[in-house]
């Protein structure tokens, strides 16, 4: 599975991202050098696409910890691709990612990582991709993994813990147990969604909806121009 997302982010997502940053030789060579850092110093593929995270707006999800979306620029696909040479023991080539982006033009990819109570199946959410009067669905959507976390919900954040419900101060019999706070499970979603970027403008500024009926809806404000 990581080799073929590892593929499918690197082949999948440019003519975007031609708009904004071209990949001249300087910044192909900042990207591959990027990656290979990112490995050596073992982080993890998900460290390495921190800067490109775009955080989630309406934080309206009961189960939300810190969900995010991210867009494959043409730096980022390097630098994964490189990370990925690495690993394989392999020498990245620039040629090799140059010849990856002309083979897959107008496709805007976007990776999600979510958080829902549950693992969602197809056709339980639902998303959206608005810029101005345009409104876009992926044309194809992919889920990768997901794995399971605790999360724990403090009892009326705020309250003192030697306070009761009516504001009064307990006494020492009747004080309440900082433990009593409620653990619970939390699916966290690794999710790409395909865009064809002939039908919208990726340069320019546009907002991502994805919902569902345990978490509502989630939005991401995306502005080509501060991604790398």
């Amino acid at each position: 599975m990581k080799k073929v997302f590892l593929t499918l982010l690197f082949c999948s997502f440019l003519s975007q991202c031609f708009a904004l940053t071209p990949m001249t030789d300087e910044n192909m060579m900042k990207a591959i050098q990027y990656g290979i850092a990112n490995k050596q110093e073992k982080k993890t593929l998900y460290q390495l696409v921190d800067p490109w995270l775009i955080p989630e707006k309406a934080l309206k999800n009961p189960y939300r910890q810190k969900e995010s979306i991210f867009v494959y620029t043409p730096y980022l696909l390097a630098a994964i691709h490189a990370r990925d040479k690495v690993e394989e023991s392999r020498v990245p080539e620039p040629a090799d990612i140059r010849k990856a982006i002309q083979e897959y033009d107008g496709i805007t990819l976007i990776g999600a990582r979510l958080n829902t109570p549950v693992v969602l199946q197809e056709g339980e959410y639902m998303v959206k991709l608005l810029q101005g009067n345009t409104q876009l669905a992926p044309y194809a959507s992919m889920y990768l993994h997901h794995e399971m976390i605790s999360k724990t919900d403090k009892k009326e954040e705020g309250k003192k813990a030697n306070q009761a419900d009516d504001g009064k101060q307990l006494t020492r019999n009747e004080k309440k147990d900082d433990n009593t706070a409620k653990t619970e499970k939390v699916a966290v979603l690794e999710m790409q969604f395909y865009f064809d970027s002939s039908q919208f403008n990726p340069a320019q500024p546009y907002t991502v909806l994805i919902s569902d009926k345990y978490c509502g809806e989630r939005r991401f404000e995306v502005d080509p121009a501060a991604i790398r």
